[in-house]
């Protein structure tokens, strides 16, 4: 029974390891930038601009060009893979910068190269743009 469970738990860890290697092999580039970078960045109009606050945030304000698609949505990926190219950069955004840093690494993950803005919403309107 013993040598039945090892063997088991040695499957199982080997599958998973397998699985992260095969996504991390996939994985973009994430930069984290400064509100200066971030709009030089969104200049270029092949990037996708993507705001990932929720969609009641989203319309109290946002960074004019972007869509929504919300991290905490439960459908992220799926959503960002189905509206996104992933041959052409992301920039992402939330509000303070926390949410998109999650974003950024599911995107990577996804082999999305992502721009994030670092201090968020709030430090683009602070810094008046």
């Amino acid at each position: 029974m013993k040598k039945l469970y090892f063997a088991s738990v040695l499957l199982l860890l080997t599958s998973c390891q397998f699985s992260f290697n095969r996504s991390v092999s996939g994985a973009g580039e994430i930069s984290s930038v400064t509100v200066e970078e971030f709009a030089t960045a969104i200049s270029d109009s092949n990037v996708q601009l993507v705001d990932v606050r929720t969609h009641e945030e989203f319309a109290q304000g946002n960074i004019p060009g972007s869509i929504n698609i919300d991290v905490n949505s439960g459908h992220f990926g799926a959503d960002a893979d189905s509206l996104l190219d992933k041959e052409n950069k992301v920039a992402i955004y939330c509000r303070s910068g926390r949410r998109s840093k999650k974003a950024a690494e599911i995107l990577s993950m996804m082999g999305f190269d992502v721009v994030e803005l670092d201090k968020g919403y709030n430090g683009w309107v602070e810094s008046g743009k």
